[in-house]
């Protein structure tokens, strides 16, 4: 599994995941619709952790900055 997030996806997928999930969680109980939220809160979050996003390695895309050391 190559990673395929660079660093600035990463950020933003972790803040908005962390973002989602606490939507979710606030006031300490699941509230109505908390699918909605939490399904793509998570799967965010998950992304970010293993930095690998499913839907980009199936689209061929990437947000890895590749550094050119032949200097």
């Amino acid at each position: 599994m190559p990673r395929n997030i660079g660093s600035i996806d990463l950020v933003i997928r972790a803040i908005l995941g962390i973002a989602l999930v606490a939507y979710v969680a606030k006031d300490g109980a699941l509230m109505s619709g908390w699918s909605f939220a939490a399904l793509p809160g998570g799967y965010l979050l998950a992304t970010a952790i293993f930095s690998y996003c499913p839907l980009y390695g199936f689209l061929g895309l990437t947000t890895v900055e590749h550094i050119d050391r032949s200097i």
